[in-house]
């Protein structure tokens, strides 16, 4: 252990020094700037750019001198990309009224408002893969950007593919939180010498009512089955597939108030089609499941197809017990 420490304080010393060298590069290329030497700002904060790489805050910072020198030097095509490459870091940066004046406010907003639908299918991919390898809590966080960047008054994207990729967002959104969330602490035990533990009722208590299923399926011979009321997955035209119909077999539990409780996948060729059915299946409605006349819970299996392009708009569920 002591030549692990002998090793690791010179590393902290040097990681140290290097930052504290850095944070004075950025001062005296930020000097420059105010001072309007702006060819040397600009060589400045370019050698800040090629030294090590900069934690992501100062990256953003770099590259925001380097948009603001160009920018005044009337290099407009650099300054475009300087300005991309800031939105790339951060789609939501815009520079505010207080820092900048209305000519650079100007200039970014012109380049944001061209790159927005590019960057929007950016952050939707890398949430997509942070999903794809089970990363649920960066694909959470990812979607639910997607969605703030589509609520963007600067985005200039046609009605029906904002609302498509909302959809899309929405879904696998939901599926991530779902997935990321901890799951709920088991419940405490009474102490052995409070009443009701061991199995002894407390004094003057009811005996418990004998066991029943919680939730009842098709192997329940005196459950009648739920009655699809509302069971509807609408699949945008520029999502269908071509070619083949798509299955989707999600699992569902009807409440007793005819509510879908909770919508689990069970089989799905392509996740694209499997978030949308089951995010589609929690708002689905049904007159609930009754046994002896009392609305029970109940498990059942539903079958969707997914008709392809030029097929039924909407998708056709079906369903049979598990």
């Amino acid at each position: 252990m002591r030549h692990v420490a002998f090793l690791l304080v010179p590393w902290l010393l040097l990681t140290c020094a290097q930052a504290a060298r850095a944070q004075d590069g950025l001062a005296s290329a930020q000097a420059l700037y105010a001072a309007a030497q702006y060819e040397d700002a600009l060589k400045a904060f370019d050698a800040l750019k090629s030294g090590a790489n900069p934690a992501p805050g100062a990256a953003l910072t770099i590259e925001r001198g380097r948009a603001l020198c160009l920018l005044a030097l009337d290099r407009k095509a650099d300054a475009q990309q300087s300005i991309e490459v800031i939105l790339d870091l951060d789609p939501f940066y815009q520079p505010g009224e207080d820092d900048a004046a209305p000519k650079i406010r100007a200039a970014f907003r012109d380049v944001r408002r061209r790159a927005l639908p590019g960057l929007i299918q950016q952050v939707y991919s890398r949430a997509k893969e942070a999903y794809d390898r089970k990363d649920f809590g960066s694909a959470a966080t990812g979607f639910t950007r997607v969605l703030s960047l589509l609520d963007d008054p600067d985005l200039t994207l046609e009605p029906g593919a904002r609302a498509d990729m909302r959809m899309v967002a929405k879904a696998f959104g939901d599926l991530a939180h779902a997935a990321a969330a901890p799951p709920p602490a088991p419940a405490a035990k009474p102490a052995p010498d409070s009443p009701g533990a061991g199995g002894v009722p407390p004094a003057g208590s009811s005996p418990p009512a004998s066991p029943t299923r919680a939730v009842y399926d098709a192997s329940s011979a005196d459950v009648t089955p739920p009655e699809a009321l509302r069971k509807d997955v609408r699949i945008p035209d520029t999502m269908r597939p071509t070619g083949m119909a798509r299955e989707v077999v999600v699992e569902v539990v009807v409440a007793a108030n005819g509510s879908v409780e909770s919508a689990e996948l069970r089989q799905s060729a392509e996740t694209l089609y499997g978030a949308l059915v089951a995010r589609a299946a929690m708002d689905w409605r049904y007159k609930p499941a009754t046994r002896a006349g009392v609305a029970v819970r109940y498990r059942m299996l539903v079958k969707v197809v997914i008709a392809p392009v030029g097929g039924n708009r909407d998708a056709a569920p079906s369903q049979r017990g598990t």
